[in-house]
């Protein structure tokens, strides 16, 4: 999956929204505070509904550009990158990439036709997520 949105707040607001996100999650995890010039490279255990459980692990996290993870559970691995290209001081285009590897053939097909099955409603979601940022840096400003 990929999105690419140019939308109307900047990257160090885009960024500090999103690695504040991450270090309550991590909180609420880990009961834990790394601070966000020791994310890359930290990992830690998360519980996911139904008692599922996964492993989070910081990629790259370079203020105000890359903020990229990899998620891996018993079945597969995702991997998650937003890329933040500054336009100008009140606008940033954003590029999420998101990649999938399935372990064993079964759950690949499985995947393949669940990710066509709801791609979009993913997608939705990311830009819904894209817009609530605009949203919240254009009340932020007034």
């Amino acid at each position: 999956m990929e999105i690419l949105k140019t939308i109307k707040a900047s990257s160090d607001f885009i960024f500090d929204s999103m690695l504040a996100s991450g270090l309550d999650d991590i909180k609420k995890q880990t009961h834990r505070n790394p601070g966000a010039t020791n994310l890359n490279g930290f990992e830690y255990t998360k519980t996911f509904a139904k008692n599922r459980r996964g492993r989070i692990k910081y990629d790259e996290v370079k203020r105000p550009s890359v903020y990229a993870f990899s998620t891996y559970t018993n079945r597969s691995t995702f991997h998650t990158r937003w890329d933040l290209t500054p336009v100008d001081s009140e606008k940033t285009t954003v590029k999420i990439t998101e990649s999938q590897e399935s372990k064993g053939l079964i759950q690949k097909l499985n995947d393949m036709f669940v990710g066509f099955l709801l791609g979009r409603a993913k997608k939705k979601q990311m830009i819904a997520i894209l817009n609530e940022m605009e949203r919240l840096y254009a009340s932020k400003k007034s």
